[in-house]
């Protein structure tokens, strides 16, 4: 799995969480250009996701590969779990939950660099 690729995501992920509290701060609600920043990181996330795939498809076995292929299969649906729940309640509280899925995406790619760090 490719750092850069790691820290391109959680790059692009800490920028848009620092979106969405700038968002909330300012008691808005979720507007179009935050969602296109979300998913400017959903498309880092699924070439982060691919990259997982292609390093297992070519030999590499992290030391917990099930946990390793659980993060990539969850990865994906975090941003877009987070936008809708932001979308569906319209409170200002809710946009916070942009903020938690953002840190979460940071999480998930740090934790499967370092499972892949560490093969068999």
């Amino acid at each position: 799995m490719s750092g850069l690729l790691v820290a391109v995501v959680c790059a692009l992920s800490l920028l848009a969480g620092a979106w969405a509290v700038t968002v909330v701060a300012r008691d808005r609600r979720v507007g179009r250009p935050l969602l296109v920043g979300l998913g400017v990181v959903e498309l880092a996330v699924l070439a982060l996701v691919a990259d997982g795939v292609a390093a297992l498809a070519g030999g590499t076995r992290p030391v917990e590969t099930a946990t390793a292929i659980a993060y990539l299969v969850v990865a994906p649906f975090i941003l877009p779990a987070g936008a809708f729940w932001a979308l569906a309640d319209r409170s200002r509280p809710s946009t916070l939950v942009l903020v938690v899925a953002c840190f979460a995406v940071i999480v998930i790619a740090y934790r499967a660099f370092l499972l892949f760090a560490v093969t068999r």
